[in-house]
């Protein structure tokens, strides 16, 4: 498999020191990456400037560890980790982190690579402001921004990659359970979609993450919490990606017609 996954969240700059942003850290989208890696996939790994990156995430020592030798011993089994896949591994960081940014890098990853499956987990500004030049007045009792909305990148990749699986991800915030699905169910068929995964920020924010994996027309799958959530979630997406039937990897394709 050729995988793409994107992490972290976008930016829009407001004037040329402050920008809005989203709390999204990158955290899942580089397990997500760290699994298809061990999965045999390469991987390319759009991510924005902050956002937290495959391996390179684990590799801290605790300073307030009680057992150093036992801290020095993970970390050198994690560099041996990461020698196995390092040569698969791709990044693709975002100069400046933002909508138009993420949407030209990624158009141009699905072109110039034979990708079998996206996994756009990047949270992307929704809204950003026309950006003012130079610096706001910073001694104002109050600045009002207005903000106009951003294109949904994912609605172009089926034009730039046809017959990519394709996973978006849904992510609201204390709504009840019929209603989140209800939204990935609509963004899925909005965006083209092969599968939505849709999950609450409160349960990811309480150590519970749960994830649902909607698809129109199947039953929804849910996936428990735990520390293999991105494995299990990687399995069955690949699954999924292998089974579809309308869907032979471009890899494959190529291969087969000595490409």
């Amino acid at each position: 498999m050729n995988v793409v996954v994107t992490g972290g969240g976008t930016i829009a700059p407001i004037d040329d020191v402050r920008h809005l942003a989203n709390v999204s850290s990158g955290r899942f989208s580089a397990m997500i990456a760290e699994a298809c890696l061990k999965h045999g996939a390469s991987v390319w790994h759009l991510h924005t400037p902050a956002a937290q990156l495959p391996y390179s995430r684990l590799a801290r020592f605790d300073l307030n560890t009680t057992d150093p030798e036992a801290e020095q011993a993970r970390l050198a089994k994690l560099h041996r980790e990461w020698r196995t896949v390092a040569d698969r591994l791709h990044l693709v960081p975002l100069a400046e982190g933002t909508v138009a940014d993420y949407a030209a890098n990624l158009e141009r990853v699905l072109l110039e690579q034979s990708i079998d499956v996206a996994f756009l987990a990047m949270a992307v500004s929704d809204f950003e402001p026309r950006p003012i030049p130079g610096k706001l007045n910073s001694q104002a009792e109050s600045i009002i921004i207005h903000a106009l909305r951003t294109p949904k990148v994912i609605q172009s990749v089926r034009d730039w990659s046809p017959s990519v699986f394709l996973v978006g991800f849904k992510l609201l915030s204390r709504v009840p359970l019929p209603d989140l699905l209800a939204e990935a169910e609509a963004a899925c068929l909005a965006n083209r979609a092969d599968l939505t995964v849709a999950n609450d920020l409160q349960t990811l924010r309480e150590g519970r993450h749960t994830v649902h994996l909607v698809r129109p027309g199947h039953p929804t799958e849910t996936l428990q919490p735990g520390a293999t959530l991105a494995d299990r979630l990687v399995d069955r997406v690949f699954s999924l990606a292998e089974q579809r039937p309308t869907s032979t990897p471009q890899s494959s394709l190529r291969k087969a017609a000595g490409g």
